[in-house]
């Protein structure tokens, strides 16, 4: 099991990523002891203070100020390439830190480079920012931790929230506002929400995870990949308990992030929550117009669910893996299809049966599932064509 961060810092002018070492503590984050290494490193010379390419500019309503979004600083099991568009914000802003009470929404959202849709109001001189992302995976109200301001903190309450998942759900612990996009290059403080604006924005952001990983490793077995090929088409992450709602507490300060997950017992087998792992049918392959062929070595698919204080949904998950089968001809070489949309199902209770102990938030652990029959050498060739599947956990 490790425990995995994300740090998000984003620009409106250009996107520079970084992947660092996994991190092992997802509620102290340290920061690499070296400045981490861009993939795209930038140009030599500081950014000025206005974007060339005025295409990346946010929209500007009224007497609002843009936001101007920084390079994308990550540390995690993450590759470069992805991104979490669209963050949803919500902008809070007053006259001074302590009345922090006047709220607009907004996202910030990636189209070759990062821009939001709010912008800060040049009458409010103080402001906070919260959110969470992907946008499209939660219905969100926002309502002030205590009192009527939002200077020590906010409540989160999500519903529409999918109990298990294809999407890392994750919301912002941390904001750095700079006067300079070098300056807001720097990891934002964790717990540190509301800042006081002066005459150029830049915003760096930090986000940590709601959920728990799972990452499936799923391969073909040796002696089998020898006889048969075989594509997975699908891999659905399926939960007995529905999540009717979460609150989650951000509070300013060091102890930042608490969740509350509240679940319910889905009755009715149309009723359970699926998450959508993998899918190459919805344009997310597009290298792979007729599924993901499986290797010897295995292909990572990450999902998540919610880790309920009750330990409840974890035991109730299902993993719903649709797949074809080909024959391999005299030249080892791939043949024909032999069986179409085979579909196995695997509880995975067992698998959190075995763990020392649960699944948290912003913890994981890696599922290997390998697609063999159980007796390669006494089947059939009817039986080759219908493969099991086996599971093992890897700590």
């Amino acid at each position: 099991m490790k425990r995995y961060s994300i740090w998000f810092i984003l620009l409106a002018a250009w996107l520079l990523v970084a992947c660092s070492k996994e991190s092992e503590q997802t509620e102290s984050p340290t920061p690499p002891p070296t400045p981490v290494t861009p993939t795209t490193p930038p140009e030599e010379q500081p950014p000025t203070e206005e974007p060339e390419d005025t295409t990346q500019q946010p929209p500007v309503v009224g007497m609002d100020t843009p936001m101007w979004l920084v390079a994308a600083t990550r540390a995690g099991v993450y590759d470069a390439n992805e991104d979490y568009s669209p963050i949803q914000i919500f902008l809070i802003s007053g006259a001074s830190k302590t009345s922090l009470t006047s709220m607009r929404e907004g996202q910030f959202l990636y189209d070759g480079g990062w821009y939001s849709t709010i912008g800060l109001k040049d009458s409010d001189p103080s402001a906070c920012i919260y959110g969470f992302s992907p946008a499209d995976a939660a219905s969100c109200t926002i309502s002030p931790l205590s009192g009527t301001s939002y200077h020590t903190g906010a409540v989160l309450k999500m519903t529409n929230v999918n109990a298990a998942s294809g999407e890392d759900l994750c919301v912002i612990v941390g904001v750095k506002y700079a006067e300079t996009a070098i300056e807001a290059q720097g990891l934002p403080i964790r717990g540190q929400f509301c800042f006081d604006k002066s005459s150029d924005n830049y915003i760096g952001i930090l986000l940590d995870h709601v959920f728990a990983r799972l990452d499936f490793k799923v391969k073909i077995g040796e002696d089998y990949s020898k006889r048969r090929h075989v594509r997975i088409k699908k891999l659905e992450l399926q939960s007995a308990y529905k999540l009717t709602d979460m609150t989650i507490k951000l509070t300013s300060g060091s102890d930042v992030l608490a969740v509350d997950y509240n679940t319910q017992l889905a009755t009715k087998e149309a009723d359970k929550p699926t998450g959508i792992v993998y899918d190459f049918s919805a344009d997310t392959d597009p290298n792979n117009k007729e599924g993901k062929p499986l290797t010897t070595e295995g292909t990572v698919f990450p999902g998540f669910f919610a880790p309920d204080t009750g330990a409840k949904v974890a035991p109730g998950l299902s993993l719903i893996c649709t797949y074809d089968v080909y024959s391999i001809d005299t030249n080892n070489k791939v043949g024909e299809r032999v069986r179409e949309n085979c579909v196995a199902v695997n509880s995975l209770k067992d698998v959190f049966t075995s763990l020392e102990a649960p699944l948290k938030r912003g913890q994981k652990t890696t599922l290997t599932l390998t697609v063999e029959p159980t007796y390669l050498y006494q089947l059939s060739d009817d039986e080759l064509d219908n493969p099991g599947i086996s599971m093992k956990v890897e700590h």
